[in-house]
């Protein structure tokens, strides 16, 4: 689906003849994004895995369910009229259109099935739910089979053919003639022949997405039909998988990943597999950096790798392979110590290995008994930064990529923030940073004001983990995890109750934001939101309470400076914010006049 999907993001600024038909256009920009053709693909997509093997009507009620789901998701993805009144009616019936929508959303049947009879029984259904006309049948039918022959080696020559033959669509013109009176048209019959010549005349995955954008018109549905075949013969650059997982949501990501999956592939790892077979084929800087830069993608998704273990003998003993099924629970009777595979290269290296999917670690189980664990690949990155090893091998019984301490520390290099303060308004518990800091009492067991809202916020797993921190003094700093909110950790502080004119008390306040710092330093925390602590039942005045805020998260930056922590302080209204503000001109006049 990524061709598609691609092809869709980069038309989608020059939509409506808003290009000036050239193929020398930036291929992302802050107007690239992904329109009603991928919401739509992903539908039909998720439809035809949900339903595949079962008849043709339950084919039809599935993608009916879930295109009207998708609608309901992403109303304004710039649906035509007709299909907008479809996906609001009560009892919706095909409506006898021709429009291109019918191929623009049908490239998963190209991948699904495993022949032309298959693919174009899917792709017909596909079309019958809204685009009943025998158009709109054709256009879909037409891009499913051309994807088919394009990922079963056939060459151009032959998907032309083929397409002419079954189809009739004339293929004659060049994207050249067809260029300068082209307009913008949202019919099969004159889009449909024009993405499958510009496919034709392409000369690479960019190349087709390039020639298609440049015949203007609907031209974000020239380059997803375009791009969808183009998938099928070339492939997709990693670096271009890349760019696309940064510019869809996390629910269309999730669907491209279970079709990886349902062909396959690796998943959201495909990506870095992708990336890992290109630099094999050209090892340069510029493809090296796109293995890194995949990584890292999926590092920000939450992405998993396969870690290779060797089992302790315990734990092979206590498992009879002829009675345990899968979902047995299995009681140890000693503490099981797993030991991570490890390999040995002749310069007197040690790598760690890490395994990109099921198929990778199957590879390796044919030459060796391992076992695995599935883990964070953040996590696992961060692990080997500080391990003995010199770095780790992935997918090393494959088409493997070294990856080095220093390369592992480019790519948390990459995402490191700015030293830097910055001022918002809202709720804490929302904000998306590594950590937040909860101004917390003695005890820990939550309360009222922040606290409180942190813990209703993050569930009952923060109050039991906790309960197991004995409590926290004035001025201290603990950490746990985040639970349920958006930020992995909390740390936990406790401001002092405010006694005037007491410098204890502005000294304990000072070290609840230097030990937060430090604490999510050791943890390798580079974004965190503070509170203004101690401001609410604790008394402290705000202005005074700001100024040692600011005063001390300055130094601690200040103090590293090659760090990177970026400091939300978080106001829960714009007076606070005002005061802050006020305390920053404050502090800085204190500094002119030094």
């Amino acid at each position: 689906m990524y061709g598609a999907i691609l092809g869709d993001i980069i038309g989608s600024p020059y939509e409506f003849d808003k290009g000036d038909k050239t193929r020398d256009f930036p291929l992302f920009g802050k107007d690239s994004k992904f329109t009603d053709d991928t919401v739509m693909t992903v539908a039909v997509a998720e439809a035809l895995m949900n339903a595949k093997g079962q008849s043709d009507g339950q084919i039809k009620a599935e993608l009916i369910r879930s295109m009207r789901q998708w609608g309901g998701k992403y109303p304004g993805a710039g649906y035509g009229g007709s299909f907008r009144e479809w996906l609001k009616s009560d009892d919706p019936k095909p409506y006898n259109s021709f429009g291109n929508g019918s191929a623009m959303r049908v490239s998963a049947a190209g991948w699904l099935y495993d022949t032309t009879e298959e693919t174009r029984r899917a792709a017909r259904l596909t079309a019958e739910v809204t685009h009943s006309h025998r158009e709109g049948i054709k256009g879909a039918e037409a891009t499913a089979s051309a994807i088919f022959l394009a990922r079963n080696d056939h060459t151009k020559e032959e998907i032309k053919e083929y397409i002419i033959k079954e189809f009739h669509y004339d293929l004659s013109r060049t994207c050249d003639e067809i260029r300068p009176a082209y307009k913008h048209d949202e019919t099969c019959q004159k889009t449909v022949p024009e993405a499958i010549t510009a496919f034709l005349e392409g000369e690479s995955f960019e190349d087709v997405i390039r020639t298609a954008v440049s015949l203007g018109g609907d031209c974000d549905t020239l380059a997803c039909i375009a791009g969808s075949i183009a998938e099928a013969f070339y492939g997709v650059p990693a670096a271009l998988m890349t760019e696309c997982r940064k510019r869809v949501t996390d629910d269309i990501k999730a669907v491209i990943d279970r079709f990886d999956a349902a062909r396959g592939r690796a998943g959201g790892n495909a990506v870095i597999e992708s990336a890992i077979s290109e630099f094999k084929a050209g090892k340069n800087e510029k493809n090296f950096a796109a293995v890194l830069e995949a990584i890292r993608v999926r590092m920000h998704e939450k992405g998993q790798f396969f870690i290779p273990c060797r089992a302790p003998q315990a734990a092979v003993d206590m498992i009879d392979p002829g009675t345990v099924k899968v979902g047995d629970t299995v009681t140890a009777k000693e503490e099981l110590h797993f030991k991570l595979e490890t390999l040995h290269t002749n310069d007197g290296k040690t790598w760690l290995c890490a395994v990109t999917s099921e198929n990778e670690m199957n590879k390796c189980r044919n030459e060796h008994p391992l076992s695995s664990i599935c883990t964070d690949i953040y996590e696992f990155l961060k692990f080997c930064r500080t391990a003995k090893e010199d770095g780790v091998v992935i997918n090393p019984w494959g088409e493997y990529f070294t990856l080095s301490k220093d390369a592992i520390k480019l790519i948390f290099d990459f995402d490191k923030p700015e030293n830097k303060i910055y001022f918002e308004v809202g709720d804490i518990t929302k904000l998306r940073v590594d950590a937040i800091v909860n101004a917390a009492n003695r005890t820990l067991l939550g309360g009222g004001g922040v606290d409180g809202a942190i813990h209703r916020a993050a569930g009952p797993g923060l109050l039991e983990e906790c309960r197991k921190l004995n409590g926290c003094g004035t001025g201290e700093a603990k950490i746990t995890g985040g639970y349920r909110l958006s930020a992995k950790y909390v740390i936990h502080t406790v401001g002092p109750v405010y006694r005037a004119g007491d410098a204890k008390c502005r000294d304990q306040l000072r070290d609840c934001y230097f030990n937060s710092l430090e604490l999510a330093k050791k943890h390798d925390i580079h974004t965190i939101a503070f509170p203004a602590i101690s401001t609410g039942v604790y008394g402290y005045p705000k202005q005074e309470a700001a100024e040692i805020a600011l005063k001390t998260v300055s130094g601690w930056l200040h103090g590293n400076p090659d760090y990177g922590m970026a400091v939300v302080m978080c106001c829960y209204d714009e007076e606070m914010k005002k005061i802050y503000q006020s305390a920053v001109d404050e502090l800085s006049a204190g500094k002119d006049k030094k």
